[in-house]
């Protein structure tokens, strides 16, 4: 028996422009295509079903077209069932978006609370929490005593969308060690949207397509495969687009220009196709900087999309900046390290120190006030914060 687990697609989610530009709807219709492969991956290896752990869709806003295009791809399944819960984005409330259209037969959405569906041709049975509220702070006691049918002859699968890394979390905190004590053959999470191994049969696939630059790496599903007492699970990355990170060097001399085509080569030696976090690192002339959000428009141009950060520091001329200063504050720390310093370690200091004291405010000074003789203007009630 084998089965994909996959869990977080949140199909239907919008990407900010402010933060994308124009690829933000490239971004948004990916997640839909990555969908759409996965159902023609599944019918050319012959899975037996789909398993997925919350958050299916991203939100109860989806438009009844959306629904329709997403209904289309499940129902191109061959022999697959795709069996999904409810998350904390998409909990089966009244006005949630799974009871806008009729869904495909291949598609078995677990109503609100704890159960079980059995899968009789493949010998498995599903236990399950789905949720119908968008927070859950403690586990419901009813999924505090489940535990796998002892000596059933099925395979036994426990589904949840869940927080296994965070006891304070506020979408259903659960302990991995209680899981494992359940005594199922697989327990498949949702909710945390990196690949994460809890035990080699407690895990989440993470999300299928990465959703933010939080999420570096491959993204992909999980294929299980269970025979007998054996066991074998196999992470596929199948994101169309990662999240990746990018260093650029800079000098003070760099034009905004230069720049771009430095971070657009750097990109193309990679894989443009993938979404990247650049840091601009080295220097930058004293007292000027760059215009990033023009940068990143002109990347965006060439549909190559980053989010830059630019962490470089002044390129001081210490000589200069010593005689300006001699004898003040500025002057005498410049003077303590010499206006050459031995290292590179002296030099980051030095630079440090001069970044503090020349953006050291001043103190503001109070504003003169007309004294009224206090009996004018009745006093106003202290408010404690």
């Amino acid at each position: 028996m084998r089965f994909v687990h996959i869990s977080d697609l949140h199909l239907g989610k919008t990407f900010p422009a402010s933060r994308y530009g124009p690829l933000a709807q490239r971004r948004r219709r990916e997640l839909t295509e990555t969908f759409s492969r996965l159902v023609d991956y599944v019918n050319e290896n012959q899975v037996d079903f789909i398993l997925c752990s919350g958050d299916l869709l991203n939100s109860e806003e989806l438009r009844v077209e959306e629904l329709r295009n997403i209904n289309a791809i499940i129902d191109r399944l061959e022999r697959a069932v795709l069996v999904a819960i409810c998350g904390n984005h998409d909990p089966l409330t009244e006005n949630s978006a799974f009871r806008k259209i009729q869904w495909s037969p291949h598609f078995y959405l677990a109503p609100p609370g704890v159960g079980r569906v059995a899968l009789s041709s493949y010998k498995t049975i599903i236990t399950y929490h789905s949720w119908n509220t968008k927070e859950l702070a403690a586990p419901p006691d009813q999924l505090l005593h489940i535990a796998a049918q002892p000596n059933s002859g099925n395979y036994q699968i426990l589904m949840l969308h869940a927080d296994a890394l965070d006891p304070n979390s506020a979408y259903l905190p659960i302990d991995p060690k209680a899981l494992a004590d359940k005594g199922f053959d697989y327990v498949a999470l949702g909710h945390i949207h990196k690949p994460t191994e809890l035990a080699p049969n407690i895990r989440y696939p993470g999300s299928l397509e990465p959703l933010d630059f939080g999420e570096m790496g491959p993204h992909g599903f999980l294929l299980v495969e269970m025979e007998g007492q054996r066991r074998r699970c196999q992470f596929i990355p199948f994101a169309m687009s990662e999240y990746r990170s990018l260093s650029i060097e800079t000098a003070p001399q760099d034009s905004e220009l230069a720049i771009t085509k430095r971070i657009t080569a750097a990109i193309l030696r990679r894989n443009p196709q993938h979404i990247y976090a650049v840091e601009l690192t080295g220097t930058h002339p004293d007292g000027a900087g760059w215009d990033l959000g023009r940068i990143e428009e002109e990347l965006w141009e060439q549909s190559t999309f980053c989010s830059i950060t630019d962490n470089t520091r002044p390129a001081y001329q210490l000589d200069a900046l010593y005689r300006e200063n001699r004898g003040n504050l500025l002057g005498d720390f410049i003077e303590s390290f010499g206006t050459n310093p031995a290292s590179k370690l002296e030099r980051r200091a030095l630079e440090l120190g001069i970044d503090a004291l020349k953006n050291h405010a001043a103190p503001r000074q109070r504003e003169a006030s007309v004294t009224t003789n206090p009996q004018d203007t009745p006093a106003k009630e202290g408010k404690p914060w």
